[in-house]
């Protein structure tokens, strides 16, 4: 598996306007990452040759476990997958990518998929790869200290001690963005005037803006929240372990794909949900293999700091790539968006390749 840092700025601009139309209901030009159809296959390349797939994942982190165990165990090299990822730094650009055919598949959460398709776009969420919703949110200690905080405060104590601070997530309207203003507004904080929102883009940009004091908290995935809290910092709410309640269960991130293409070539989308199911399992039945496999893809972060969010995520890590409809309707009530269940979840590979 390839894995890039591309933003691809001015495609993705012109993808973001793309998506954010009302109704979109016209067409858009496929990029020469579209998959071959068989035919074309046959006449380019022989048979043998792994087919190239791309992934666009909002962020590199434990949100796309499964992904890097099919990757390492050699479950996309059985399907004849050749994997590439790419970190487009946000969900909304992840879906522009999906939308505008420069990527296949896409990694992101549901609540993406059920913002685009309320929007008239024909786009489907396929596997799920993360049951519970698993960003966390974490504060500089000293300013914990200064607050009062500890970890037997409150969850009301926690979220006040937001107010005023400079919180960084990763682009507007993405989950990150969402989960702040959603915690605030179970205490009646504005969002956009008691605090300061920062999008920073990319996981790596976070913990050297953490260390530099340019930001107050943040609100990210494993192992950013982890390294986090390794750097001074204070886990303020942990979600990965159900501390708010109300989101205890959430169907929180999947792949997702255009209707067309999983139409047009159902066979690449069985394929790796296959792959996905297979690497759900491994890590379901193996623990220890599984957290041996997953260091390879984290070797820039410390062990200890792998340790600890391996151990705080591992429960959130889904078992099957079936999309719920318990977890959907959480989105329901999180998100604000009622689009049917069955507009937005495509289960038809899942089921079939659990047979």
């Amino acid at each position: 598996m390839r894995k890039k840092n591309v933003v691809l700025s001015l495609v993705i601009g012109l993808m973001l306007l793309f998506i954010t139309a009302c109704g979109g209901g016209g067409q858009t030009n496929q990029s020469s990452t579209e998959p071959a159809k068989e035919g074309d296959q046959e006449q380019a390349a022989p048979s043998a040759e792994k087919q190239k797939v791309t992934i666009a994942q909002t962020t590199h982190g434990f949100l796309f476990a499964p992904i890097y165990v099919a990757e390492q165990k050699g479950f996309f090299a059985d399907e004849g997958l050749d994997v590439e990822v790419i970190i487009a730094g946000g969900g909304s650009k992840v879906m522009a990518a999906v939308i505008g055919g420069s990527v296949e598949i896409g990694g992101t959460t549901l609540g993406n998929v059920m913002d685009a398709a309320e929007k008239g776009q024909d786009v489907q969420i396929f596997a799920t790869l993360m049951n519970q919703y698993a960003s966390n949110v974490v504060i500089r200690k000293e300013i914990a200290e200064e607050k009062g905080i500890t970890e037997n405060s409150s969850i009301s104590e926690k979220i006040n001690a937001l107010k005023g601070l400079k919180i960084a997530i990763t682009s507007p309207g993405s989950s990150s963005d969402k989960l702040v203003r959603y915690l605030l507004s179970m205490e009646n904080i504005n969002p956009d005037k008691d605090v300061q929102l920062v999008p920073l883009g990319k996981s790596e940009a976070v913990i050297p803006s953490f260390k530099q004091k340019q930001i107050d908290a943040f609100a990210f995935s494993s192992p950013t929240a982890d390294m986090g809290v390794m750097n001074d910092g204070f886990m303020l709410i942990n979600l990965s372990k159900g501390d708010i309640k109300e989101l205890d269960g959430f169907l929180y991130t999947g792949l997702v794909a255009k209707k067309d293409k999983m139409e047009s070539n159902p066979e690449l989308f069985e394929k790796m949900t296959r792959a996905i199911a297979k690497a759900e399992n491994f890590i379901k039945t193996d623990k220890a293999g599984s957290k041996e496999i997953l260091k390879k893809s984290f070797e820039d972060i410390e062990a200890n700091v792998f340790d600890i969010a391996f151990e705080n995520n591992y429960p959130a890590f889904a078992t099957s790539p079936i999309v719920t409809k318990e977890g959907y309707d959480m989105n329901i009530s999180f998100e604000g968006i009622d689009v049917p269940y069955d507009q937005v979840v495509n289960n038809s590979f899942a089921e079939k390749v659990q047979q």
